[in-house]
């Protein structure tokens, strides 16, 4: 039966090519002249389909194991609400033990566009070294548009900016949905002013969410139920080294959700980078300690019996994130321990990864796990059912926990070069 042998064929070449062996595939595509370049982007925005059509000259494969060069692209933001972009060509193969890295910066609010054409000309630059290498290179040509009357580029401190470093952002949202027995909204807003620079970082902060839910019974009668909160704060950052930093932060606002009319809390903070923080783009691992106090006012008695308390509280944090060329980690473990009670504290781990196994094999993991023993806003009471189905109000937890596991396997044409994006809208 033909579909018998073609899944046979399949499942060997899939197998051949997680033992790395040689494939006709494999064969085939040592006659192409091509770069061949395996593209890492674990980020929104890498326009896959784009840059195959803009670097024609390049044979994009679908495994890591079988490029020429592995081109690995992150990205962390900037002070102006942007993105500096890192993209760091490895040598495989012919070109083992090379390694390049080119950085680019985009202001915020800029458009797919715009980023996809830029990352792409920072592709072709950086490809060049490698280009040169491969027949074919008289058909490259270098080309430079200089700026008329344009002088150095100053230092960041000579630049007369009138906004003196200030970013400012306003957001607001709104959404909502309508069916004869059913309807909902929710409205939210935020405001932000911040001005960062190498020492320090100064950050202002406010917002607020309001959501509504209408609901019809089978009787005909009506629900209606509302949740508000609002929220502002500060927070500054001193940098002391590479290595470490200090900070303040203060916050203060309300919310329906945790029964409290009013609460404000305020901290000091230091943090310990083990990796100098110019890497940050690819590797950190944190440590930060704090101390601090928190108000709470609550709308209803609490179940340790307060209306309104004042508590010192600590906390510790241990983070750890990697973008390398096997894959994609970062983990984070938290500890609060409100010190007027050592029994008062809760204990957090979240993390998620993706790790490239072998060839076309990858791993996904994702998890929190919580044990949870700080909840000093529980109003005293049972929640009604509607409250409960409706998330209106908190309710008492011992812990949280929720996850995920996906693995994937990609077999068959090692390349991926062709671009046809009709009918996608009709779906699979």
């Amino acid at each position: 039966m033909p579909t018998l042998r073609y899944l046979r064929r399949a499942l060997l070449l899939g197998a051949l090519g997680i033992l790395g062996l040689p494939t006709a595939a494999t064969a085939q595509s040592e006659r192409d002249p091509r770069l061949r370049v395996f593209l890492d982007c674990q980020f929104g925005g890498c326009d896959r389909n784009f840059f195959i059509n803009e670097l024609p000259f390049a044979l994009w494969t679908q495994d890591r194991l079988d490029g020429d060069v592995h081109l690995l692209i992150t990205r962390i933001g900037t002070a102006s609400g942007g993105g500096e972009y890192t993209l760091t060509f490895l040598g495989q193969r012919r070109f083992a033990g090379r390694l390049d890295t080119l950085v680019t910066q985009l202001p915020p609010n800029t458009t797919e566009d715009v980023r996809r054409r830029e990352l792409a000309r920072m592709m072709k630059l950086g490809l060049v070294p490698y280009l040169t290498r491969l027949p074919g290179q008289e058909r490259f040509a270098l080309t430079y548009t200089a700026p008329a009357n344009a002088p150095a580029a100053p230092a960041l401190n000579t630049v007369e900016d009138p906004w003196n470093l200030w970013v400012y952002r306003i957001r607001g949202n709104g959404g909502g949905a309508a069916e004869s027995r059913a309807s909902n909204y929710e409205l939210t807003s935020n405001v932000s002013a911040s001005r960062i620079t190498e020492e320090w970082k100064v950050t202002f902060w406010g917002g607020q969410e309001y959501r509504f839910n209408r609901f019809k019974l089978s009787d005909s009668t009506e629900r209606r139920f509302v949740l508000r909160n609002a929220d502002g704060g500060a927070r500054i950052v001193r940098s002391l080294s590479d290595h470490w930093s200090v900070a303040g932060r203060a916050n203060a606002g309300f919310t329906e959700f945790r029964n409290q009319d009013l609460y404000g809390a305020l901290e000091a903070a230091a943090e310990y980078n083990l990796f100098p923080w110019q890497e940050a783009t690819s590797r950190q691992f944190l440590g930060i300690l704090s101390i601090g106090g928190r108000y709470f006012d609550y709308t209803e008695e609490t179940i340790y019996g307060q209306r309104t308390e004042f508590r010192p509280v600590a906390r510790a944090i241990v983070a750890g994130e990697s973008r390398q060329t096997w894959g994609t980690i970062d983990a984070a473990l938290r500890f609060t321990q409100y010190l007027h009670d050592a029994k008062i504290n809760s204990l957090s781990f979240n993390g998620r990864t993706n790790i490239r196994l072998t060839r076309g094999l990858s791993l996904e993991l994702r998890g929190e796990a919580a044990k949870v023993n700080d909840q000093l806003f529980l109003a005293r009471g049972s929640a009604s059912d509607d409250e409960v189905l409706t998330r209106q109000r908190a309710l008492a937890t011992a812990y949280r926990l929720n996850g995920g596991v996906g693995i994937s396997f990609t077999f068959g044409s090692i390349y991926n070069s062709i671009v046809n994006p009709r009918l996608e809208e009709l779906g699979n």
